[in-house]
Order: structure tokens, then C-alpha cells, then sequence
């Protein structure tokens, strides 16, 4: 086997949201993120022009940002993988979520809570087209979490993430433009439809969360990319994958570990991979799970990481967070010992 320092010399860039967002709920990284944290103090911070939020950081890392008044298109992108087709069309998402009281607030949770089956999805599907079919709907569920919906006229609405919702009361994130009224009609005729399906009727009966409602969000048209410097992609997110696609790069899914990343990855140039894993804790405030992703982050990457740094054979590494930050580290500055190691939570923004 070809050991890693024998590879051709690169820069690696990692996406890692939610690499802050447990902070705010106290949870600090202490010693045992001592190698992550020491790559952030040695690194050179850099948060000029950098967009906050989940799906914002991916168009970005595409050099793809959101205009004014619009959406990201996330529906019409990661249809792309979802459906293994591609077209100009106008998509929405339609995602199933659980809606439910807390006190006074009506709170989404979405599929990580819902153990939706491919099965299940198609039903649900058929049950609202029936309703829906003479309105020129067309709403399909090639995964069970994700399902994509074509209306007869695109309306006029700017919508909210679902990541950005899930745990919180939706009123505050309800579709907003010309069209908005009787978008939200049409989410109460769906609740009003769902309430009724014999899909949900099992579920309870099997101790499951009923599919309640749809969350409306990410509309449009398929992006114009222009060419981009990454040599390679590595994820297993559906925005970035197709994102790859779209833009002609080559990509694979995500490596267990940066030792196999560099097993796999043969050429120099510039690799992006898509760490996700504590960005899905961060949704539900599930500190445990928050804490192994990271500890996972920590042995897996940052240490192999490091390493090559040092030694260099990796030219430089950089850490892009969805909280409008990135960290850049070349080969000579990761020998920094002088700069004094930081707690995490030092680095997370402050809220606006």
C-alpha cells in the first residue's frame, strides 16, 4: 500500500456546519477537540463575503449565492440525484414533516423523526394527487424525506429552509411573497387531508409520528454554474452531489476517515468533503450525538490531518462552517506551536 505522504501534495478543504451551533447551548469542546482546536488557532481566519446557513455554505462552496427575493433552487438541484434526471423545469420541495403543539407554538419535526418508508411515501403521495391532480399538480417521493412538487404556475414566494425550521414554532417561517395566502391555504387543506390517511392511522398504530403536513421550500429552476477549482467532491449530501454533477466535477461518496480519503483521492488540486454528521445533531440539540460526531471529527480527521500538514504532505487544509467562517492552514503554519490552543466555543459569531 502506498503510504499517504507518497501522494501528490493538495489542498483539502472541509465543510463542517454545525461545528458552532451546539455552543450556544453550553456545550464546549474541551480536551478531547484538542487537535481541531488546535488547527482553528493556528490556522489564518477568514470571513469575508461568507453566507451563514446550512444550504447557503453548499451554493456557495459552488460560488452559487441566493438573489434577492428568490430561493436557493435545493428542489430542482437534488432532484437531480433523487430522480437521476435533469431539466429546466420550476421544482419545489415538498418534504413530509410532523407538526405539533408546544403550548402555544406549533413545532416541525422532519423525516430524521418520522422513519418514513418508501412504501408509506408513495401512498401519501397518491393520496393527496387525488385531490390535488385537477389543480395540475405534479408531487413525487423518489426518497421518503425528500419529495418534490410541480404546480401548474410557479407562484411568487420566498420560503424558509427546512433546516432552519425543524424544532421551532413555524409561524415565524411560513412562505412570504404575493402568492403567500393561498399557499398557506393550501398547507392547512393538506394537514385537514393527511389527518385522514389511512398511512397515518397505521402509524399510530405502531407507535409512530403521523405525517401531518408538507413543508414548501426550495423553489426553482436549475442553477447556471459556471466551471469550479475543485478536483474532486467527497459527500454523501444530495445538494453538493449534485451540485458535482451540475458542474462537471468529480465526485464520490464520503471516505470513513481522511487516511482513506487519501487512499482514494490520486491527483493534487483542490478536494472538497461534506461533513454533515454534526450539523444533523445540531437540528434536535442532541448534545451526545453533537459530542461523537466531533470526537469522530477528531480521530478520523483532524489527527491524520495534521500530520501530513506537519510533515508536508498535504499543502494546505481549510474549515468552512455555516456560520460564516473558514480557517485556512498551510503546511508551515500548522507548525505554529507558539499560538496558544482555544476552547471552541471561543470561535463561535455572535448572534445577530
Amino acid at each position: 500500500m502506498t503510504e499517504a505522504t507518497d501522494r501528490p501534495a493538495s489542498h483539502l478543504t472541509l465543510y463542517l456546519p454545525g461545528l458552532f451551533s451546539m455552543q450556544e447551548n453550553g456545550h464546549a469542546g474541551g480536551d478531547r477537540l484538542r487537535l481541531l482546536e488546535t488547527l482553528l488557532s493556528r490556522a489564518e481566519p477568514d470571513d469575508r463575503g461568507l453566507p451563514r446557513g446550512y444550504e447557503e455554505g453548499l451554493f456557495a462552496l459552488f460560488d452559487l449565492v441566493r438573489q434577492e427575493n428568490t430561493d436557493l433552487p435545493v428542489a430542482a438541484v437534488t432532484r437531480m440525484v433523487d430522480m437521476g434526471v435533469i431539466d429546466s423545469d420550476w421544482w419545489l420541495r415538498a418534504d413530509p414533516v410532523h407538526l405539533s403543539f408546544d403550548r402555544d407554538r406549533l413545532v416541525l419535526a422532519d423525516a430524521q423523526k418520522l422513519e418514513i418508508t418508501p412504501e408509506q411515501a408513495g401512498r401519501l403521495v397518491a393520496e393527496i394527487m387525488e385531490v390535488f391532480i385537477a389543480d395540475g399538480w405534479l408531487l413525487k417521493a423518489p426518497h421518503p424525506a425528500r419529495w418534490y412538487l410541480k404546480p401548474k404556475r410557479a407562484p411568487q414566494l420566498v420560503t424558509a429552509p427546512l433546516s432552519q425550521v425543524v424544532g421551532r414554532d413555524i409561524r415565524w417561517f411560513l412562505p412570504r411573497g404575493p402568492d403567500e395566502k393561498p399557499w398557506q391555504t393550501i398547507m392547512n387543506e393538506i394537514q385537514i387531508l393527511l389527518h385522514g390517511s389511512t398511512v397515518n392511522v397505521e402509524r399510530e398504530k405502531a407507535g409512530k409520528l403521523p405525517v401531518n403536513s408538507l413543508w414548501f421550500w426550495g423553489s426553482g429552476r436549475l442553477p447556471r454554474i459556471a466551471p469550479v477549482t475543485w478536483a474532486g467532491v467527497w459527500s454523501n449530501e444530495p445538494v453538493s452531489q449534485s451540485l458535482a454533477k451540475l458542474s462537471g466535477t468529480p465526485a464520490a461518496g464520503l471516505p470513513a476517515s481522511y487516511v482513506d480519503w487519501r487512499r482514494q483521492a490520486e491527483t493534487g488540486g483542490e478536494h472538497l468533503v461534506i461533513l454533515e454528521a454534526a450539523h444533523d445533531a445540531t437540528l434536535y440539540a442532541d448534545a451526545p450525538r453533537w459530542q461523537e460526531a466531533m470526537e469522530k471529527l477528531e480521530t478520523d480527521w483532524m489527527e491524520p490531518l495534521l500530520r501530513d500538514l506537519k510533515a508536508g504532505a498535504l499543502d494546505r487544509a481549510t474549515v468552512v462552517t455555516d456560520a460564516g467562517k473558514r480557517f485556512t492552514l498551510g503546511s508551515g503554519q500548522a507548525r505554529r506551536w507558539w499560538r496558544r490552543r482555544r476552547p471552541l466555543n471561543t470561535y463561535r459569531p455572535e448572534m445577530e
